[in-house]
């Protein structure tokens, strides 16, 4: 019966391990690596383009669009941590729209510990409607950001900040509208 619970406690360790595998991508390693935060703020996560932006209302709307996820596992690499994420998008098409295509703009930002920004990149997303369609499911293609380990820098400190890239009126929306 002594034996009985080390053995018990080394299965259980094996199957943790064997769970955060499956989850991360095959290495423990990785599964087990500290990783930058991901977040989302509400008031960049839903973007409404009108084609006239004085009159914001639904026979003026050209799309709307929505973050539904972030993907971003991390792995190690050379000299630090790398992440790769990938967003995903819910889309509407408007009754303003013209054509089966829009572009949606959007934003990635690496945030310090003190809110300083260290990096920003904007992207645009073309996204396609079929036939008859007013709705788009899609995905951005996944985008790698580096986090050196150095000495008083800590990875799981940093943040990945994603959203829309927003002007000033539909910034102002979202915030009167309110997260939805």
């Amino acid at each position: 019966m002594v034996g009985f619970f080390p053995m018990r406690n080394a299965l259980v360790l094996a199957g943790a391990a064997a769970v955060l595998l499956g989850c991360g991508g095959g290495r423990l390693e990785d599964a087990l690596l500290a990783c930058p935060r991901i977040a989302l703020p509400p008031d960049i996560a839903d973007l409404a383009r009108y084609r006239d932006p004085s009159a914001p209302d639904l026979s003026n709307l050209v799309f709307q669009a929505r973050i539904t996820g972030i993907e971003g596992p991390c792995r190690a690499a050379r000299g630090g941590v790398e992440a790769a994420i990938s967003v995903r998008f819910e889309v509407e098409r408007g009754p303003a729209a013209r054509g089966q295509a829009v572009q949606l703009p959007w934003l990635v930002a690496i945030v310090g510990p003190g809110g300083e920004v260290r990096d920003r990149q904007r992207f645009v997303l073309p996204v396609g409607f079929g036939a008859n369609l007013t709705r788009a499911q899609v995905a951005s293609p996944a985008i790698t950001f580096s986090f050196p380990t150095q000495e008083g820098r800590r990875v799981q400190d940093e943040t990945i900040l994603v959203g829309f890239a927003l002007d000033e009126a539909e910034l102002a929306l979202n915030r009167r509208r309110g997260p939805r």
